[in-house]
């Protein structure tokens, strides 16, 4: 809730810290090299709900480079793979929010891979009160992290 309500008190941009290794932001890389690094949201929408974001500080599609785009979507591709492996979803929700109004909260652009399944409504929910996850962050991301292999292909 404290993500939700902008209580949160970091300095600079977040997703830039985590890529160069700060430890006061908690994060779970699973992947991180070349142009592209990948983690799991800790604030999921659902569970095994990862970000593949751009090393480079961009905040939006139009300031990356030919190379770096078929890079961030070449390692989406391969996301949807670990995730398929990993938790077997029965579908994705995969998306950007660039910009305030689109209810982007980090600047630094960045794609939302979100694994759906059975139980799922078939939308994508932004906002909710309680959202029960069927398992912790860190059991997912261990899950993910024995099939990150795939990620480096």
């Amino acid at each position: 809730m404290n993500w939700i309500s902008k209580k949160h008190k970091f300095k600079g941009c977040l997703f830039c810290r985590i890529i160069k290794g700060d430890k006061k932001i908690p994060s779970k890389v699973l992947h991180k090299g070349g142009d592209v690094m990948v983690m799991m949201n800790l604030f999921p929408y659902n569970t095994g709900h990862l970000q593949v974001i751009p090393i480079r500080h961009v905040v939006s599609l139009d300031e990356l480079t030919d190379a770096e785009c078929d890079r961030l979507f070449g390692m989406v591709r391969k996301c949807v793979k670990l995730i398929k492996k990993a938790l077997n979803p029965l579908g994705f929700n995969i998306g950007m929010n660039i910009g305030d109004v689109s209810g982007a909260s980090i600047d630094h652009l960045h794609v939302h891979i979100v694994p759906r399944y059975k139980t799922d409504f078939g939308f994508m929910e932004i906002i909710a009160e309680t959202k029960t996850m069927p398992e912790t962050v860190e059991k997912t991301y261990k899950k993910l992290m024995k099939h990150s292999k795939i990620l480096e292909k």
